[in-house]
């Protein structure tokens, strides 16, 4: 089976040492695809490193909101889109619980530099789903992707109708989950990914763990959850629907 994690932080690792047996165990378990995701000017250099030593890695360059308010990410964020023609954008979005100032100024400019460089988007999400549904409606992007999705089941097809694809990580095998487990069995089959948040969750080889608990939570064969979760990887990564 070939699998496709659609969400880690691979810079996170402490050492080279520590990447390089992450990777390998990945290959292992059949990961042949990833969005390593940046969070702030500090780590993007290391991001764009990892993407260039291991294949399969995609990387993702924005301002997480838990940093915004910054100054000058703008032009060194348009640096790094410019030097590398696969990234997408990410991770940005809009954080209900670490509302920093200009969080959402900083959002809406990231949705511009994603639809202006024409670049799917990795989004983060926390209590803000109304408003974060108007800001991409008002962005008109082709293509984005959230990551960690905790919204409602019902807004599911909103997000859909968008161009959005939906990312689930560990959490839908965690009792009392039903809500998250009823969103997961609304997603369009061919919008559903799965992610590990690495070094969480057993490093990238962990997304095979994430697979099976999804194949449990929907009654399907964990083999083509993963075919399908790899496939639609690679399209969001090209920045199709």
């Amino acid at each position: 089976m070939e699998y496709f994690d659609a969400h880690n932080h691979l810079q996170l690792y402490p050492a080279d040492a520590a990447l390089d047996a992450a990777m390998a165990a990945a290959a292992a378990a059949g990961v042949t695809g990833m969005l390593c995701c940046g969070t702030s000017p500090e780590d993007w250099g290391r991001v764009l490193e990892i993407s260039c030593r291991y294949s399969g890695v995609t990387p993702c360059f924005g301002l997480h909101p838990w940093f915004s308010g910054e100054d000058g990410w703008q032009g060194r964020l348009e640096e790094f889109l410019r030097r590398s023609p696969a990234a997408c954008v990410g991770e940005i979005g809009l954080d209900g619980v670490k509302d920093r100032p200009g969080q959402r100024e900083d959002f809406a400019a990231q949705l511009e530099l994603a639809r202006s460089f024409g670049r799917p988007a990795v989004l983060h999400c926390v209590r803000e789903w109304g408003p974060l549904l108007e800001s991409v409606k008002k962005a008109g992007l082709p293509v984005f992707m959230l990551h960690g999705y905790g919204g409602s089941p019902e807004l599911v097809k909103d997000f859909a109708a968008l161009g959005g694809y939906f990312s689930f990580g560990a959490g839908i095998a965690a009792p009392g989950r039903e809500r998250l487990r009823a969103a997961l069995a609304s997603v369009p089959a061919d919008r559903l990914l799965f992610e590990t948040e690495a070094p969480d969750t057993g490093g990238p080889a962990g997304i095979t763990a994430v697979v099976e608990a999804a194949a449990a939570a929907l009654g399907r064969p964990a083999e083509e959850l993963a075919e399908l979760s790899a496939a639609n990887g690679g399209r969001f990564a090209k920045g199709l629907i």
